[in-house]
C-alpha cells in the first residue's frame, strides 16, 4: 500500500512504457519484493527480495497481484524466473543510470576518476535530481502518511540533519584501479575511522524541548545519497525544502560543525529562507575569531558593547576549551554576566537579510548612553527612589542592580558608533555563518542543540541497529550509485513503517492504523522540483 501511494510504481512503469519488446517481470513485483525483504530479513538483496516474493506470499496475494510462481523443487525453473527477476532490476538501474559504464569488471583509476566527476557535474545533474526525488518518494510515503493521519501533530518543525556512512560491497579505489563503485570513496567519521562507500544526508524529526519526547514518531524525513564530502550544503537544503512542502510548521534545524563551516550561500542562507532557524555549534578558530562592526564587538555570531569587560569575553574560549558538560557548566552560569552587555535585536530580518540592533543601555549604567539620552529630544524617565525588594522584575530593572560601564574621555562624535547612536544596522555579511537565534552556549541553546544533536545520533542507530542494518554492506549487494540509491531509500522507508507501528504500540493504538487512510485522511501530493527551487516562503516560523 505505501509502495503504491509512494508513485514510485507510477514512475517506474513510465520508464518502462517506451521500451520495445515484451513487458518481462513486472518491476513493481521487485520493488515489493525488496520491501518485504528489507521488512522481514533488513536484506534488500535481490536473491532476498525474489525469495520473499515468489515463495514468501501466500496463495490469495499471488492470484490478486498476479506474482510469477514456479516449483521450488524444480531449480531450473526457479533460476530461469529469477533471472527474469534480476533482468527488471537491472533495466530500472540502467534507465536512471547517469553515467553508463562497465561493472563487471574494475576500471582504470583515470577513468574512474572521469566516471565520478561525470555523477557530481552538471551534465548529470537532470538524472540526478530524478534519481534523488524516486528516493524520497519511497522515504517520505510514511512521512506523508503520517501527516495525513495526524500523527505528527505535536511535532513542532524542528530537525536535526546530519551526515552518515553507508558502506559498499564493492572494494576501494587502488592506486592503478578504481572501485566497481566509482563514484564512491571514503568517508571519514568522528574519532578518524572511515568507511568506503557513500554518504548519506538525513533529516530526523526532532524536538528542541525534552518535554515533547514521545509525543510523535521520530521519522526520518529525507534522505540523500551521494559521495562523500560532496555539495554537503545543497544536500541539506535538499531534504529540508522537501519536508518545507508537505508542512507549513518550522522550527529549529540543528547540525554538527561541519555544516557550520560550509559557505553561507550553500547552507546557512538557503535554511534560513526556508523559515527553520538554525542552532549551530562552533570550532576553536570560529570561537577565536574577534571582529569590529560599528564599533561593537563581534564574536560568536553575537554583537557586544565595546567595553565588554575582557575575562566575560574570554569565557567563551575557556568554553570551547573543555572537554565534558561536567567542565561546561560552571562556565556557562559565568556567562550570565555577560548578557547585559549583548545588544538587542530590535526586529526580524530584512528582504535584505540585514537586522537592526540596539545599544545595551538599559541593562548597563554607562555614561555615554546617558549624554546621548539627554541629547536627545526624550523625556527622561524617573528613577525610583524606593525598591520594591520582593519583586524580582522591580529589583532587575533598578539602576543599581545594573553593571556599571567605565568608559573612557572621548568627545561626542568620536566614540564608536554603536556608542553614538542608539540603534545600528548590521549587514546579512557580518558573521553569517555563526548568527543564530538562540545565542551559543546560553542555557536554551545547550538545552535545544542537546536534545536535536541526540535525535540524529539516535536516527544512525536505529539505521544500524540488526534491526536495519544499514551499515551491514553484505545485505546491500548490488552494484552502483542507482542501486545503492534504492536500496538506501528501501531500508530507510521500511524503518519509517517500524518507527510508525512502535509508536502506535507505544500509544495503545493498532499499528495497522498507520498505513490505512480513513476518510477525511487525504495524502499530500510529493512535491515537484520545480516547486521545491521556488518557494521558499508561506512558512509559520516559532520563535525562540
Amino acid at each position: 500500500m505505501l509502495l503504491q501511494r509512494s508513485g514510485m510504481l507510477q514512475a517506474a512503469e513510465e520508464l518502462f512504457a517506451p521500451l520495445p519488446g515484451p513487458r518481462g517481470y513486472p518491476i513493481r513485483l521487485v520493488l515489493l519484493g525488496l520491501v518485504c525483504a528489507c521488512y522481514e530479513k533488513a536484506s534488500t538483496n535481490l536473491d532476498d527480495g525474489f525469495e520473499a516474493i515468489t515463495f514468501g506470499t501466500s496463495e490469495g496475494l499471488r492470484h490478486d497481484l498476479a506474482i510469477p510462481t514456479c516449483d521450488i523443487e524444480d531449480q531450473d525453473a526457479v533460476n530461469a524466473l529469477y533471472n527474469r527477476f534480476h533482468r527488471a532490476w537491472n533495466r530500472l538501474v540502467k534507465l536512471l543510470d547517469a553515467v553508463p559504464h562497465e561493472r563487471r569488471s574494475r576500471l582504470p583509476r583515470s577513468e574512474g576518476r572521469r566516471i565520478a566527476a561525470a555523477w557530481n557535474g552538471p551534465t548529470s545533474e537532470p538524472a540526478l535530481r530524478r534519481l534523488e526525488e524516486l528516493a524520497n518518494r519511497l522515504v517520505t510515503a510514511p512521512v506523508r502518511t503520517a501527516f495525513a493521519k495526524r500523527l505528527m501533530r505535536h511535532w513542532q518543525g524542528d530537525i536535526a540533519i546530519d551526515t552518515t556512512a553507508v558502506p559498499s560491497w564493492a572494494r576501494p579505489h587502488t592506486r592503478k584501479r578504481s572501485s566497481l563503485e566509482a563514484s564512491a570513496n571514503w568517508h571519514y567519521k568522528g574519532g578518524g575511522e572511515r568507511e568506503f562507500g557513500y554518504s548519506a544526508t538525513l533529516a530526523v524529526a526532532a524536538h528542541a524541548d525534552p518535554v515533547r519526547a514521545g509525543r510523535y514518531p521520530q521519522l526520518i524525513m529525507g534522505m540523500i545519497l551521494h559521495t562523500p564530502e560532496k555539495e554537503m550544503g545543497r544536500h541539506a537544503w535538499y531534504v529540508s525544502a522537501i519536508l518545507s512542502q508537505l508542512t507549513h510548521v518550522r522550527g529549529f534545524a540543528a547540525a554538527d560543525r561541519a555544516y557550520t563551516k560550509l559557505r553561507p550561500k550553500d547552507f546557512h542562507q538557503p535554511i534560513r529562507a526556508l523559515g527553520f532557524m538554525p542552532v549551530l555549534d562552533f570550532s576553536k578558530t570560529q570561537v577565536e575569531t574577534e571582529t569590529s562592526h560599528q564599533g561593537a564587538i563581534a564574536t560568536v555570531g553575537r554583537l557586544f558593547c565595546p567595553r565588554t569587560p575582557r575575562r566575560l569575553l574570554d569565557l567563551y574560549q575557556q568554553v570551547r576549551g573543555t572537554k565534558n558538560e561536567r567542565e561546561r557548566l560552571p562556565l556557562r552560569e559565568q556567562l550570565q554576566q555577560i548578557e547585559p552587555y549583548a545588544l538587542v535585536r530590535k526586529a526580524t530580518t530584512d528582504e535584505r537579510g540585514n537586522e537592526r540592533y540596539s545599544c545595551p543601555a538599559a541593562k548597563l549604567n554607562c555614561p555615554w548612553a546617558r549624554e546621548r539620552e539627554q541629547r536627545g529630544a526624550g523625556e527622561k524617565r524617573p528613577v525610583p527612589a524606593v525598591i520594591e525588594v520582593d519583586s524580582p522584575l522591580a529589583r532587575a530593572s533598578h539602576p543599581a542592580a545594573r553593571p556599571t560601564v567605565e568608559v573612557p574621555n572621548v568627545p561626542f562624535g568620536e566614540r564608536p558608533k554603536c556608542c553614538d547612536q542608539s540603534s545600528v544596522t548590521v549587514q546579512a555579511h557580518v558573521m553569517p555563518r555563526m548568527r543564530q537565534e538562540l545565542p551559543w552556549q546560553t542555557t536554551s541553546w545547550a538545552l535545544a542543540y542537546r536534545s536535536l544533536r541526540s535525535h540524529i545520533e539516535g536516527g544512525n542507530g536505529r539505521l544500524k541497529s540488526v534491526d536495519v542494518a544499514l551499515h551491514a554492506r553484505e545485505k546491500r549487494q548490488p552494484r552502483g550509485r542507482v542501486a545503492q540509491t534504492l536500496l538506501t531509500a528501501i531500508t530507510i522507508m521500511v524503518e519509517n513503517v517500524i518507527e510508525l507501528e512502535r509508536f502506535l504500540r507505544a500509544s495503545k493504538e493498532k499499528a495497522g492504523t498507520a498505513l490505512d487512510l480513513h476518510v477525511g485522511e487525504a495524502l499530500a501530493p510529493y512535491p515537484t522540483l520545480p516547486e521545491v527551487h521556488a518557494r521558499t516562503g508561506t512558512a509559520i516560523s516559532r520563535s525562540p
